[in-house]
């Protein structure tokens, strides 16, 4: 058995990761992830750095929308919106 602590921010990432990749649990993800490093090749890799910037890339479009929303939703904006300005 393996333990270490993460984040809420690393935590929400490997939720994401595991969602995109289809894995049962995060118990299945990283178990897939040390099978991977136990038996790595240059191409396995390429892999692992373009899973890793596709779930950076999820996370900025997660906080995006979350920033898209609060802006959305801010005083200012729904006062512009009502005198015609966007």
């Amino acid at each position: 058995m393996i333990s270490f602590r993460l984040s809420e921010d690393e935590y929400e990432s490997l939720i994401s990761v595991c969602e995109n990749e289809g894995a049962r649990s995060v118990s299945d993800l990283a178990r897939d992830a040390v099978h991977r490093l136990i038996g790595r090749s240059p191409q396995i890799e390429v892999e692992i750095a373009l899973r890793a910037l596709e779930g950076r890339v999820d996370t900025l479009d997660l906080q995006i929308r979350r920033l898209s929303m609060t802006v959305d939703q801010s005083p200012l904006r729904q006062v512009r919106q009502i005198n015609g300005r966007t």
